[in-house]
């Protein structure tokens, strides 16, 4: 049985992430007590469940030790089974606004002083969770459809890659990914923004890889972050990491970062060879003149 718990900060889309597991074949059932997961999942497995989906709440800490002790409980006592911590998060100020637009009341305000105040302490609340989570996904700069993707590019396979690498290009401008456990800045490579034939092109394009890759900076570059990554990548795998998430940084996330991405992806797959999932997230983005 393949067993996936979702949880995260309100607001984040655990809800959509929920409702797309079930669209791929997830049996999900939201905001179950802590207390009925063991017996759920024992009934589960007697009545040939293949994959199931439990949305989780934590109002305090005391149900996160709780929740924590029996996760340990199910790995040992489901070996045969694939058990996942997902964690759900997105910048306060994205969380604000998305509460703001549906009106809707956080579930901690009966013990806050305003929606801002609950997200801070449901933050606090859900730290440890964070800590040990084994897939992390930031929806800041996701919509629901968006959202969904990840989801299916994650979870749409019949057989769980026992570990993926998510890779992230971004511009700075924007903000750095949360969720990365790696970034590389590439700002101090040459820029095709400033070739007029080049600048309506992104890095996906081979005339701008070409661009990019031509200097000797950018070539050394890359081989070194492969280098790093080849080692790593093997020791996350060993120590039984699910996932690693890489981002790749230039100044608006349209051309170096992008290009450097993608060319991580095709050494990842080919030497590795492990799944990667390449979110160019700000590459269509309006440049700022």
């Amino acid at each position: 049985m393949r067993i996936l718990f979702i949880t995260g900060i309100s607001g984040s889309g655990k809800t959509t992430v929920l409702k797309s597991l079930e669209d791929i074949g997830y049996y999900p059932v939201d905001n179950i007590p802590v207390e009925m997961i063991y017996d759920f999942l024992n009934l589960a497995a007697k009545a040939n469940i293949s994959k199931v989906a439990l949305s989780l709440f934590f109002k305090d800490k005391e149900v996160v030790r709780k929740f924590l002790d029996l996760r340990e409980k199910l790995k040992s006592d489901m070996k045969d089974s694939e058990i996942y911590l997902v964690f759900l998060d997105a910048s306060d100020d994205a969380i604000l606004r998305r509460y703001k637009e549906t009106r809707r009341k956080h579930p901690l305000s009966d013990i806050a002083t305003s929606t801002s105040d609950a997200v801070r302490k449901e933050r606090e609340i859900l730290q440890d969770i964070q800590e040990v989570a084994d897939i992390k996904i930031d929806s800041t700069n996701m919509n629901i459809h968006k959202l969904r993707e990840k989801v299916k590019s994650i979870f749409g396979d019949e057989k769980a890659e026992d570990f993926f690498v998510q890779i992230y290009s971004f511009g700075f401008r924007y903000g750095i990914p949360q969720e990365s456990d790696m970034v590389f800045d590439v700002r101090f490579i040459r820029n095709p923004n400033f070739d007029p034939e080049l600048k309506k092109f992104d890095g996906t394009k081979k005339e701008v890889q070409d661009y990019i890759f031509q200097d000797e900076n950018a070539r050394k570059y890359l081989d070194m972050i492969k280098d790093m990554l080849k080692f790593l990548i093997e020791r996350f795998k060993k120590e039984g990491k699910h996932f690693a998430t890489i981002s790749v940084g230039c100044t608006g996330g349209r051309h170096r970062s992008v290009a450097f991405a993608e060319k991580l992806k095709e050494f990842i797959e080919k030497e590795s060879k492990v799944k990667v999932i390449v979110t160019h997230r700000d590459k269509d983005k309006d440049p700022v003149i």
